[in-house]
Order: structure tokens, then sequence, then C-alpha cells
């Protein structure tokens, strides 16, 4: 399994996701992101990083994410000839949409599945009018999303280099705290589990 997840606007939750599938699916984090910070709270052998001018390691065996800065870096054109979906992440916010379309344009002719993650959505209706701007603009209603709500509770899991579903499985209050959230991050995993 090989996912690349991309968006050429930084603070749109890839490094989340990154963290969150790798988790569940046991892979390899390949950090592309410069800015980068999941080296320092996941372990050595989950992650590795990858400078801005180094070249794109060649993956034989195993699961990997490739976890993409928010630029355009051609190093996805390499990746993409393993890959088995493209996750684009983003907000649904007015300036997060203009790249998430130039970012969709960037990879849409690579060959492969294209599933958009909506994150940190506070209110559904600003979701699912962002849905249908894309799906206006782009003239196809063939798009696949995920809508992902506002929780802190991701933040805490990636800083603590837990999964969310593991913090879900603990007792008492952490149990209750990540219900909710967990339930919907592994509807997300099955998605995913769809394309692989």
């Amino acid at each position: 399994m090989q996912i690349i997840i991309f968006n050429q606007k930084g603070g749109v939750g890839k490094s989340m996701l990154a963290t969150q599938i790798a988790l569940y699916f046991d892979a390899t984090i390949l950090e592309l992101d410069p800015y980068g910070v999941l080296s320092q709270t996941l372990s050595d052998d989950m992650v590795y990083k990858v400078g801005l001018k180094d070249e794109l390691p060649e993956v034989v065996q195993g699961d990997v994410i490739y976890d993409f800065g928010g630029f355009d870096d051609k190093r996805v054109d390499i990746a993409a000839k393993g890959a088995d979906l493209i996750i684009i992440p983003f907000n649904p916010t007015i300036n997060s949409l203009g790249t998430t379309l130039e970012s969709y344009e960037r990879v849409k002719n690579l060959g492969l599945p294209v599933l958009f993650v909506i994150n940190a959505v506070i209110k559904e209706q600003d979701a699912l009018d962002a849905i249908e701007y894309l799906k206006e603009t782009l003239q196809s209603n063939d798009l696949e999303f995920f809508i992902i709500p506002h929780t802190r509770a991701l933040q805490t899991s990636e800083n603590e280099g837990l999964s969310i579903l593991s913090l879900a499985a603990s007792s008492g209050l952490k149990r209750h705290t990540y219900r909710k959230i967990s339930a919907k991050m592994q509807d997300l995993m099955n998605l995913i589990k769809s394309y692989i």
C-alpha cells in the first residue's frame, strides 16, 4: 500500500492524516515536508525524513505514506508510479479552496484515484458548500469526499504519537472523549481500504 497525501496549501491536516493512517496500517511515513516535525513525535522506525533536495527513496516493499509539504513538489510524480491513492485534505475556507483546486489540477492526470478529505469542519454546511463548489468548478459529480469534524483530539493524538483509535480503546474518560472521532476515523480507514 502506498498513499500520497498532497495539497500545496499548508495547515490543512496532511501530517495529521499521515499519522493516523500510518498508525492504523502500521506503515512508514516518508516526510517530504521541510517544516514537518513528525520525526520528533513518532518513533524513528516509523518516520523517514526526506530533505528538500533529496531524491525520493524507491519503495520496494512495505506500506508507505508520502507526507508532502505545502507546495508543488515535483517528487509527487515519482511517488505516483507506485501509489494506490492520492488524498487531498483541505479546510472548507475560501483561501483553502483555491489552492485545493490547483492541487487537484496538479495530480488529476497521474492515473490514481483521488479522495478529498475536508478537515476541521465546524459547520457541516460549510463542508457541503465546499463540495458543491468543487463539483461545479471541476464539472464532475464523481469526486469522492470524506468529512472530518473539528476536534482537538486529533492534535492531541498526533502530539502523543498515538492513533485516535488506540486512545479511544483506553479506559474511562479517554474512551468517552474519543468515542465519536474514533468512529469517524474508523470510517475513513475503511474507505481507504476500499482503494488498496
